[in-house]
């Protein structure tokens, strides 16, 4: 069975996480402050790589996303003149020689 790297380093904190917690006495609070936020810094990188997973999957099939700007809505509906306004001219000069 292969371990990802990325599981690896999540496994990595939650037990640093988990030694500092059940050390608390000796460490004080600031320690436990600090081991709290790489807790959460872990935490909120594994919800980052998850829902990258889901909107690959999902732009895969075709499933649209719900929070497009509007520039992003006209480019996928093909109105031109409606991302013209919309997107930033950068955006919508790329989109056109694409």
């Amino acid at each position: 069975m292969q371990v990802s790297g990325q599981a690896m380093l999540i496994a990595g904190g939650l037990l640093v996480a988990a030694y500092v917690v059940f050390k608390k006495k000796d460490l004080g609070t600031a320690a436990v402050d600090a081991a709290g936020g790489v807790g959460e810094t872990i935490g909120q990188g594994a919800v980052a790589a998850t829902s990258g997973v889901v909107l690959g999957i999902g732009d895969g099939l075709g499933v649209p996303r719900t929070n497009m700007t509007e520039c992003e809505r006209a480019k996928a509906e093909g109105r031109t003149w409606d991302a013209s306004f919309a997107c930033p001219a950068g955006d919508f000069l790329s989109y056109v020689f694409n």
